[in-house]
C-alpha cells in the first residue's frame, strides 16, 4: 500500500510535468505566433559624395559627424575657370546670333539675283518667239520673190541666237537657284552654342556641392585646398530621412511574411525601449555556403559547418518615426514579427 507521502509526491511529479508541458505549448504559441530573431541591424542609405565638376575646393562648410538638411551647401570648387567658360560660351553664341540678319541679307540678295534670272529667261523667251514668227512670215514671201534669201537667212540666223540666249539664261538661272542657301546650317550652330551655353551654366551651378537629403556626414579627411576629382567620392552622407531594419529569419519562417505585417524592434543598446515597424519586402535569395558563385546578392554564414540547419533570408523591415539618437548603421537589433 502507498503511503499518502509517496501519493502526494507522485500527484506533484505529474502537476510538474504537465505544467511544463503546458508551458512548452504556449512557448511554442508564442514563439509560432510572433517569430523574432536577433541577428539583425539597422540600416540606411547612404550617398558617396562625388563632385560632378573637376576643380581645387576653396571652402569646406561641413565637418565629419556633422547633421545636414537638404539644400545645405557642402563645399565649394573654384568657380573662376568655369566662369570663363561660361563667358565664352555666351560671347560665341552672341556672335552667331549677330550673323543671322547677315544672313538674312545675302540670301535676300541670291533670291533677288535669281528673280532677275528668271525675268531674263522670260524675255529671251519671248525674242526666240519673235524671230521665230519672223521666220515663218518670211519664208512663203522669200519663195514668192518679196524678200531676198539674205533677209530669209538673217531671220533663221536670230532664231538661232534667240535659242542660245535663252538656252544661256536658263543654265545662268538655274545656277541662280542653287547658289541660294538657307539659314538652317546657321540656326544649327546657333541651337549647339546654346546647348555649350547651358552646360557652361550648369557647370558654374555644380561647384556649390550642395546636400542631396536630411543626413550625417561621415568619412570626412579632407580640407580646402583639396583638388576634387569629377565622380570620385570625397566623403559620404548617411541618409536619415528613411530608417530600416534588415532581420535574418529561418527559411521556415519567411513564407508566412508578408508586405504590411507590423514589427517589434528593441535595440541592443537601448533594450527597454520598444520601436514600431513593418515589413517592407522579403528577400529573393542569399550568397550559398557553397556552389554557386552569383555576385550582388547577401551572404548569411550559416553557424554550424556540419549540421544541416535551415538557410536565414533577409526581411526588410521600415521603422516608424524611429528614435534618432537610436538610429546608427549597423546597430545590434532584435525584430519580432507580428503574425
Amino acid at each position: 500500500m502507498v503511503s499518502p507521502k509517496k501519493m502526494t509526491g507522485y500527484a506533484f511529479l505529474v502537476t510538474s510535468l504537465l505544467l511544463c508541458a503546458l508551458f512548452a505549448v504556449i512557448a511554442a504559441y508564442l514563439v509560432d505566433r510572433s517569430p523574432h530573431t536577433d541577428d539583425a541591424f539597422i540600416q540606411a542609405n547612404i550617398v558617396n559624395m562625388a563632385p560632378e565638376v573637376s576643380g581645387r575646393i576653396i571652402t569646406i562648410n561641413v565637418r565629419d559627424n556633422q547633421f545636414v538638411h537638404r539644400g545645405d551647401t557642402l563645399f565649394v570648387i573654384d568657380p573662376e575657370p568655369f566662369r570663363y567658360a561660361l563667358e565664352q560660351a555666351q560671347a560665341n553664341l552672341n556672335n552667331l546670333q549677330a550673323e543671322l540678319p547677315l544672313e538674312h541679307l545675302q540670301i535676300g540678295s541670291q533670291v533677288a539675283t535669281a528673280k532677275a534670272q528668271g525675268s531674263s529667261v522670260e524675255q529671251m523667251q519671248a525674242q526666240l518667239a519673235l524671230a521665230q514668227s519672223t521666220e515663218v512670215r518670211l519664208a512663203p514671201l522669200a519663195r514668192q520673190g518679196f524678200v531676198t534669201a539674205q533677209q530669209l537667212d538673217q531671220a533663221r540666223s536670230n532664231v538661232k541666237t534667240s535659242l542660245a540666249a535663252l538656252e544661256q539664261a536658263i543654265h545662268s538661272q538655274n545656277a541662280a537657284m542653287k547658289s541660294v542657301r538657307d539659314d538652317k546650317p546657321l540656326r544649327a550652330q546657333i541651337v549647339g552654342a546654346a546647348a555649350q551655353l547651358a552646360a557652361a551654366q550648369r557647370d558654374l551651378r555644380l561647384t556649390e556641392v550642395k546636400a542631396p537629403c536630411d543626413g550625417q556626414i561621415t568619412g570626412l579627411n579632407i580640407a580646402a585646398g583639396e583638388y576634387a576629382a569629377e565622380g570620385k567620392a570625397l566623403f559620404t552622407i548617411i541618409d536619415t530621412e528613411h530608417w530600416w531594419v534588415i532581420a535574418n529569419f529561418r527559411e521556415t519562417q519567411v513564407p508566412d511574411f508578408h508586405s504590411g505585417q507590423n514589427a517589434i524592434i528593441h535595440v541592443l543598446a537601448r533594450p527597454n525601449v520598444v520601436l514600431r515597424g513593418h515589413v517592407e519586402s522579403l528577400g529573393g535569395g542569399v550568397q550559398p555556403d557553397v556552389g554557386s558563385l552569383t555576385s550582388g546578392l547577401p551572404q548569411v554564414a550559416r553557424n554550424l559547418n556540419w549540421v544541416r540547419i535551415a538557410q536565414r533570408y533577409p526581411v526588410r523591415i521600415s521603422l516608424d518615426q524611429p528614435p534618432p539618437e537610436l538610429m546608427r548603421i549597423g546597430a545590434t537589433v532584435v525584430a519580432t514579427i507580428q503574425r
